[in-house]
Formats: C-alpha cells, structure tokens, sequence
C-alpha cells in the first residue's frame, strides 16, 4: 500500500509538471518560451551527463583516452574524427575538437584530416542556409540591395577576411556568407585559403593546448543539448 500511494503520488507530480511546462511552451510571451527552452537543455544536459556517468564509456574518461581510441581505431578512426569535425562545429566550438585531432595524429595528420573536415562542414552549413532561403527574406530595401550587391559582388575577400581573424565562429561565417548570397565558388576559394592559418595554429600546438578544464562527458552533454535545442527552434520556426 505504501508503495502504491508513494506511486500515484510520483505520477501526479510528474502530470503537473509536464503540464506546467507544455503551458510554459506553448505561451505567448517570449521571455517564456526562452525559458522552457532553457529548462529543457538544462534538463537534457544533466540527463546526457547522467547516462555518461553511469554508462562510463571508456572514449569519454579523459581527453587522453578519446585520443588514445581514435589513434587506435586506424583509418576508421581517421574517418570518425573527420566526421567530428565535419558536424561538431555546428553545435559547439571548433578549436577543442582540431586540438583534440592533432594531439591523436600528430600535427601534420590532424592538420590534414582536420582540414578535410572543415571543408565539409563549410559546406554543410552553407547548404543547409540556402535550403532555408535565408538569403531572400533581406535585403529587399533599397539600402538593403546596395549592401547586399557589395557583399556579392566581394564576398571572396570578406569570407576569406573573416576566415583569418579566428576568433569568428568558423560555422557562423559560413552560414553568413550563404545568408548574404555570396556564391558557392568564391566562397570555397576564400575558405580554402582563410581557414588555413587558423589550423595551422591549432593543430601544431595541439599537445600543448589539449584542455583540462572541461571533460568529454561535458563537452558531448553539451553538444546533445544544443543539438535538441536546436530542432525544437526550428520545429517551433516551421510551426509559426
């Protein structure tokens, strides 16, 4: 009996809260919606980083025994790390990542498998903003034409610009360039060349740079949550 009543109780506090939020998220008020998004990451973010705790996979101990997997995992460990870097960067910093690639493969690999990476996360991420025809809905204005006319007519030297001054988020740049029209072909000419010095940096200092501050479980928690979040705006964009 006792268990049976300690039972309906749980489930009438779960019933509550679940109610609560779904008002939470469904309600009209901004500062609102901004907070049921904020409790569903802190929420999925301390259960990813709970699963992590209890599961203890060995790749997600330590930095060292990420590296150490990936190192020896041979060409598919080559292939993984490249589609780390190919997807990562969309949800979270791209520098803990190529840091990680070259303290694995030394730096003249990493450097060569992170560059790979890169360019397919470039082109993800523009692909995925004209998909969106983001670049229709500005630009309509006078003012606006203008602005967007010279950003067409240099965008190989403001994508490549941008490249090289890294403290830009890579996957922010090019989303822009996409947004802004540049096209396709100046586009990868610019971050062929600006995304190398950055790498360069990175990977050749990567045995030295490798961060302490902050654990794999935490670092992937983190990229789970921003994942989630990010598909519940864009459900929430394409509803609206």
């Amino acid at each position: 009996m006792i268990i049976q009543s300690y039972f309906k109780q749980t489930v009438k506090v779960v019933h509550r809260t679940v109610k609560w939020y779904h008002g939470l998220a469904g309600s009209n008020s901004r500062i609102k919606r901004g907070i049921s998004l904020g409790i569903l990451g802190m929420t999925v973010f301390l259960g990813a980083l709970l699963v992590f705790q209890i599961l203890d996979p060995y790749p997600l101990k330590d930095w060292i025994y990420l590296k150490l997997t990936l190192n020896g995992m041979g060409i598919y460990g080559m292939l993984t790390y490249i589609v780390m870097v190919a997807v990562l960067p969309l949800f979270s910093p791209l520098t803990l990542v190529i840091v990680t690639g070259s303290a694995a493969f030394g730096p003249l690999e990493g450097f060569f498998l992170s560059y790979i990476g890169c360019l397919i996360n470039a082109n993800i991420a523009y692909m995925l903003v004209k998909a969106l025809y983001i670049e229709d809905a500005w630009g309509n204005s006078r003012k606006g034409a203008r602005i967007k006319d010279v950003i067409r007519r240099h965008g190989y030297v403001i994508v490549m610009s941008l490249q090289l001054v890294t403290i830009f988020p890579f996957t922010l740049i090019n989303a822009a360039a996409a947004g802004a029209g540049v096209s396709w072909k100046n586009f990868m000419k610019a971050t062929g060349i600006g995304l190398l010095p950055g790498l360069l940096l990175y990977s050749f200092m990567g045995n030295r740079l490798v961060s302490n501050t902050v654990s794999p479980q935490v670092y992937f928690a983190g990229v789970f949550m921003m994942i989630l979040l990010l598909a519940v705006m864009a459900l929430r964009k394409r509803r609206a």
